[in-house]
């Protein structure tokens, strides 16, 4: 009989009772009492004088009062009386005072305290439990401690108790906090055999506990809740570190603090529709290393339900971190059940977490989420391996099962150094919903398929709004490879991202959307075969403003290809330092480009109109470290400065959040600049600055006759001529100081003709 079905029979029996009037009266309640144990003997024997542990519990159980029994300091009383456990069969307290002692059983497969009784309460206090043999190996239902009564352990040390297939410390069914029904303060289990801490749908709190090697699962409930593990250490069981089951509703709450779940054989916490799951300043690591059907780190399933309020897990200033797993998971696995149309959406919220260095044999490296909302929060995926898809994490809620209404974010989180047997070295994202990126870090991942960084598939939207997607390697989209409804990046930098083999496409994305947009960005230094640094596969409409590609490489389409059906407009941008190949092309036909103006490019192949710059000059562009978020930043005097005119300068910051414009204009590209101003800029200014003085109209006419002959000069790159007007408009001023000019306003337009004449 299983020890769920069992509990329900008792609770049945113990409801009819009462229903039935045939509870007998209880006797008026005496005063609570001590009971000394004066013989470590395993005795019954009313005429010696003496008081056995036996008889005390004896005792207890019959005088109708709360009791005490107290044994001798530090001393071993062996169970020899092989009849049965000592047994507390009375509704009352019993609090048993070891004063350090052992109990040790010498008995073959027989239990040591039993208390009987639901309306009861049992208290172990400062004591040992030393299990007694069992070479049958028959499974026993609490071996150590059994009770049908509320049960607390403080400071109690169990060990070498044998009940294979069986429970070591067992309580049995009620829900509540307070008290819980079963509470371990500062105790130590270990060296057992069996489910070591178990009890059908009840309370479990633990305290300052240890539950470690034993062979068994560390703590094994069912539907135990509300279960609470504060400044506790559960490691090195064969099995789970913690194991409980649910209904799907919030108040199945499993709830650890200031607690270590580690090197735990099977997994480290398993929770079968439990409502919630409460991590804080916990470790979960190195799980499921040795079973053959490991499950990792944390397994958990969620329902999402209508009429109940939705199950969720919160993990947060945590670690997860080198677990295995047989199946998806390696550090968390979330899956669905009792999943119902118009349920409750469950969630799952990871905040300062690493999860780090954990195996799976299937889906998500470091965690795999099959159903609910997913979101991190400063915390990383790094080192994690996949067998299938999603090296660092595997976000898969689409399916017959699954309501399709979830949404995935990483907020300022790292994914790096993942790799992945199929897809999503990184991330692989299958969701109806949406998936959204603020200021990630991911880097250095691997994929064996698409998407080395990132790969997402049919999406409603995909968002990435900053951070930085650089070294990441794939087949196709080697940065990112995305298939969304609608693709948005901002403030993004897509760098040095590399396809292998090299036949493949998109270095820095491969894009499938009905709309994309790129804005404020930077796709540096990419590789590929077609589409070095962006290739869009669909009838895309593309907008890319205010974008900076460089240093991109492939045989088509150096840093965009598009097939003939995908429109790429172009504007503010700057397009320059192509590796190798042109800077667009087309794939399987013309490439179909839109320009917007005012953009700078290496060549014509992307479409221009007459405010586009086509030029092969530097456009001295500084260096960019790997995924460096603000853009390669161009020298004062690189062409890209004041491409774009103040009236069309419509976007309000660049890349790194500076105001838009610096200068008199904007710039082209992700990062505006304060460049230097032309020197007919320079001149002009001059010319005004000369008419404001409102000197004599022969003196101003012939000042501002040098400065337009050298403008005149310089737009036919006739320096040496401008040099002479100038040297003449220098040596006219002074002549004319500080008589007809100004001493101050002379001295003014010396030094700026000086410097113009000095830039020639």
């Amino acid at each position: 009989m299983s020890r769920i079905i069992s509990s329900c029979l008792r609770a049945a029996v113990l409801t009819g009772l009462l229903g039935s009037g045939l509870v007998a009266v209880a006797a008026p309640v005496a005063s609570a009492a001590t009971i000394t144990v004066t013989t470590t003997a395993d005795v019954v024997n009313g005429g010696d004088g003496l008081t056995s542990l036996r008889e005390a519990f004896t005792t207890a159980g019959a005088n109708g009062a709360d009791d005490t029994i107290s044994l001798g300091a530090g001393l071993t009383y062996p169970l020899t009386n092989c009849a049965g456990p000592l047994t507390h069969a009375d509704g009352h307290e019993l609090i048993v005072q070891g004063n350090n002692s052992t109990i040790d059983q010498s008995c073959n497969a027989v239990g040591i305290i039993d208390s009987t009784n639901h309306a009861g309460r049992l208290e172990l206090q400062d004591l040992i439990i030393d299990g007694g043999p069992n070479p049958g190996a028959v499974a026993l239902e609490g071996a150590a401690v059994r009770s049908d009564s509320e049960l607390l352990l403080s400071n109690v040390e169990i060990r070498n108790v044998l009940s294979p297939g069986g429970t070591v410390v067992w309580s049995s069914f009620d829900h509540g906090i307070t008290p819980y029904r079963l509470t371990l303060n500062n105790s130590n289990l270990h060296d057992n055999t069996g489910s070591i801490v178990s009890c059908d749908n009840c309370s479990a709190h633990l305290d300052g506990t240890t539950i470690s090697n034993n062979v068994g699962s560390g703590i094994s409930l069912v539907d135990g809740y509300p279960l609470l593990v504060d400044n506790s250490t559960i490691s090195n069981n064969t099995r789970a570190g913690i194991s409980n089951t649910g209904q799907g509703f919030p108040a199945n709450k499993t709830e650890l603090n200031f607690s270590q779940v580690e090197n735990n054989g099977r997994v480290g916490i398993r929770c079968v529709n439990c409502g919630r799951l409460n991590l804080y300043s916990a470790s979960v690591a190195n799980n499921g290393l040795t079973a053959v059907d490991a499950l990792g780190g944390i397994s958990m399933s969620m329902s999402q339900r209508s009429g109940t309020p939705a199950s969720g897990i919160n993990i947060m200033l945590s670690g997860i971190t080198g677990n295995k797993s047989t199946v998806s998971g390696g550090g968390l696995s979330v899956t669905p059940v009792l999943v119902e149309d118009g349920g409750n959406t469950a969630s799952t919220y990871v905040d300062r977490t690493p999860i780090d260095n954990n195996i799976s044999a299937g889906d998500g490296g470091g965690a795999v989420i099959g159903v609910g909302d997913f979101s991190a929060y400063k915390g990383s995926f790094i080192g994690n391996t996949a067998a299938q898809r999603g090296g660092g994490l595997a976000f898969l809620t689409v399916g017959p099962d699954v309501v399709p209404t979830s949404s995935m974010s990483l907020d300022s989180t790292e994914i790096s150094n993942n790799t992945a047997g199929t897809d999503g070295g990184g991330v692989y994202a299958f969701s109806a919903g949406s998936v959204s990126g603020f200021q990630p870090i991911i880097s250095a991942n691997t994929a064996t398929g698409n998407g080395g960084g990132v790969k997402v598939g049919f999406a409603y939207q995909a968002t990435f709004d900053g951070g930085k997607y650089y070294g990441n390697h794939a087949a196709n989209g080697a940065g990112l490879d995305l298939a969304a409804e609608s693709v948005k990046f901002d403030k993004a930098t897509i760098n040095d991202n590399s396809v292998v083999p090299a036949a493949g496409t998109g270095g820095g994305a491969r894009i499938s959307a009905i709309a994309a947009s790129m804005l404020n960005s930077t796709v540096n230094g990419n590789t590929a075969t077609t589409g070095g640094g962006l290739n869009f596969t669909t009838a895309t409409h593309v907008d890319l403003t205010h974008v900076t590609m460089a240093d991109d490489q492939a045989t088509t389409g150096a840093h965009i290809a598009a097939v003939p059906a995908a429109t790429v407009a172009i504007s503010r941008s700057a397009l320059v330092l192509p590796i190798t190949g042109t800077a667009c092309a087309g794939v399987g036909g013309a490439f179909h480009g839109v320009s917007g103006g005012f953009s700078v490019l290496r060549d014509a192949t992307c479409s221009t109109i007459a405010s586009d710059l086509v030029t092969a000059a530097d456009p001295q562009l500084g260096a960019l470290s790997n995924g460096y978020p603000e853009g390669r930043l161009p020298a004062a005097t690189s062409p890209l400065g004041g491409r774009v005119p103040v009236a069309s300068c419509t976007t309000v910051d660049d890349q790194r959040l500076q105001a838009r414009p610096l200068g008199a204009n904007c710039d082209a590209g992700s990062v505006e600049f304060a460049e230097t101003p032309s020197l007919d800029k320079l001149l002009t200014d001059l010319i005004a600055e000369v008419k404001g003085l409102h000197l004599q109209k022969a003196l101003e006419t012939s000042l501002v006759l040098k400065l337009e002959k050298t403008r005149t000069a310089l737009k036919a790159n006739n320096k040496l001529v401008a040099r002479v007007l100038l040297v003449a408009f220098v040596v006219e001023v002074k002549a004319n100081s500080p008589a007809k000019i100004p001493a101050a306003a002379a001295s003014q337009l010396v030094t700026k003709a000086t410097a113009i004449r000095h830039a020639l």
